[in-house]
């Protein structure tokens, strides 16, 4: 028999509870230097002190972990798990080597009584929601117009004269053709509208430009995201855009940021909350905690392609228009078991645009056009133009990797042949050593202007290790971190080091290496060049699943296309 599309999500999320239920105690059996290693945990955290309201910091040599910002956290001894206290992961500082912690509110635990100097481990604490998750969607099919849009068998519609004031009033702000249309049409939809932004498109800005231009006609507003860092982005750029809007975040009053920018902050089930021409901003699990009577004339939502389905519905239950911004094409959900049913694992918006298409944004402001060009044809059908065609790197003919670092050539191949079979290789490290240290003294690129990305903490671990080695000037300002914590940065220069060179080895992970949603996000950061540390065994892997199979075929075409250059450590 059939599932239905419900009842499928709702299997879904069974087995991603079992999954991550699994996973945790799985990790909780490994010693603290492996956890460390799984980026399950941070050890060695110093306490400082604390910080404005429930807010603890902590110094930390280095950060190798998966935390992002709202995760749960258990602060602890590292041993006795039943001891920690339950923490939320706040901000970290790269720079300052500072980590944030601040004390779950909604845990009945003690308070924090932390000793100054005294060193901690930080580990990831388990929160089981699939039963608030389940009441979501149960909730969502239940309802037909959200049933019929999850299914494919919504009626798209807008309102003309809607669109033709959107038009009018968009077309006052410096937004092109393209964003224009996009906006209007999101502003016009009788209920559903997505709007495809590519890297460097400019869509935070188009969607600041939206909500303004909603608020100012009175309308309520939603604005979610997956994490608390795509909504605070959100909210600090419409901010900067229009000084006179409410803005309100659900949550504690824990982003000193936010509160310099001047956003309120509201408890989601016990607050008093604006009732037009205001933004009420908050994570899909914040707007789930919201009272059944809070109704939105829109509800928005950001980085919609790193959304799974259950998640969305929350934040669509609360209005009966919604405009889902983000990109299929770049990081998509975190799913942590493994699905046979790929439709429930992607994201809201892949799973919406295969039924109703999107506006793309076409015309991109950070890539000049010779990477714009590489980009495009690999990810985007070729559809992407650059707004700044003539951007080069700086650079100071004379230096030892000229061939490689040549600003014509905007994505380049450095070829370092060995067959590494683990997630590191010391080979790659030293010519990124290398590369980094010539980007630096001979063509003077500043060091907040490159990164390095690799897609194994091991590896990144072991470049860390070679810029040390190698003294590369102001190497502390260099970022060097796994690709998934680079979504939504940007560099003048980006060095990529793929680190497998065995390609059996490829085989066995290959649903992980081969993901062209990461190689998109690793490659677009950049604004000029594009170095990719690899050898040419990692092009040679033959996976036998079709997904990957696919994937691979796209590594293989970037191996053909680009230029390469032999180095040799």
């Amino acid at each position: 028999m059939d599932l239905s599309l419900e009842q499928r999500v709702l299997r879904f999320l069974w087995r991603e509870e079992e999954g991550e239920r699994r996973s945790f105690l799985d990790t909780r059996a490994l010693s603290v230097e492996e956890r460390v290693l799984e980026g399950e945990c941070i050890q060695g955290a110093r306490f400082i002190g604390a910080s404005s309201g429930d807010a603890y910091v902590f110094e930390i040599q280095e950060n190798l972990s998966k935390f992002r910002l709202g995760d749960t956290v258990l602060l602890g001894d590292g041993v006795d798990f039943e001891a920690g206290f339950p923490m939320v992961c706040g901000g970290f500082e790269a720079g300052a080597h500072r980590l944030t912690l601040e004390r779950d509110r909604f845990s009945h635990g003690q308070r924090p009584d932390l000793e100054p100097g005294r060193v901690y481990c930080v580990d990831r604490r388990h929160l089981g929601i699939r039963g608030r998750l389940q009441e979501v969607v149960q909730a969502g099919f239940a309802d037909a117009t959200i049933g019929a849009v999850l299914q494919g068998e919504h009626k798209l519609a807008k309102d003309s004269a809607r669109y033709q004031r959107a038009l009018e009033t968009l077309g006052k702000t410096n937004l092109n053709d393209g964003q224009l249309q996009a906006g209007a049409h999101a502003i016009a939809s009788e209920s559903l509208s997505l709007i495809q932004g590519p890297p460097g498109t400019g869509k935070t800005r188009l969607l600041a430009e939206v909500l303004r231009a909603l608020c100012q006609a009175g309308c309520r507003i939603a604005l979610t995201g997956f994490t608390h860092r795509a909504v605070d982005h959100a909210l600090l750029t419409l901010r900067s855009l229009a000084p006179e809007l409410v803005l309100v975040k659900l949550g504690a009053r824990t982003n000193e940021e936010l509160t310099r920018a001047r956003v309120l902050f509201a408890n989601p089930r016990r607050g008093s909350l604006p009732r037009g021409g205001a933004v009420v901003a908050g994570t899909c699990f914040a707007l789930a905690k919201l009272p059944a009577r809070e109704r939105f004339h829109f509800t928005v939502f950001d980085e919609a392609g790193q959304l799974p389905i259950p998640h969305a519905i929350a934040g669509m239950l609360l209005s009966r228009r919604w405009i889902f911004v983000g990109d299929h094409k770049q990081l998509s959900p975190v799913i942590t078991s493994h699905h046979a049913d790929p439709e429930v694992t992607a994201s809201v918006f892949e799973h919406l645009h295969n039924r109703y298409g999107s506006h793309m944004l076409e015309l991109t402001y950070r890539m000049n056009d010779r990477l714009c060009e590489v980009i495009g044809e690999a990810f985007y059908g070729g559809r992407l133009a650059s707004a700044v065609p003539g951007r080069r790197m700086p650079f100071r003919p004379g230096g030892k990797l000229d061939e490689v670092l040549d600003p014509e050539q905007p994505a380049v191949l450095a070829r370092v042949d060995h067959l590494q079979p683990g997630m590191r290789s010391g080979e790659e490290a030293a010519v990124v050593a290398d590369l980094l240290d010539d980007l630096r003294r001979q063509h003077q690129i500043p060091p907040e202007q490159i990164a390095v990305v690799a897609p194994f903490r091991a590896q990144v671990r072991l470049i860390r290790s070679a810029l040390q080695r190698r003294a590369v000037p102001d190497q502390e300002q260099v970022v060097v971190d796994t690709i998934e914590r680079m979504q939504g940065q940007e560099r003048e220069v980006i060095i990529i080091s793929l680190a497998v060179g065995d390609p059996d080895t490829l085989n066995a992970r290959s649903a992980f290496f081969f993901s062209t949603n990461r190689l998109n996000v690793a490659m677009s950061r950049a604004r000029t060049k594009v170095v990719l540390v690899a050898s040419q065994g990692a092009f040679r892997a033959l996976p036998m699943d079709p997904e990957s199979l696919r994937a691979a075929s796209l590594f293989k075409r970037l191996y053909r296309r680009l230029p390469h250059v032999e180095l040799k450590p």
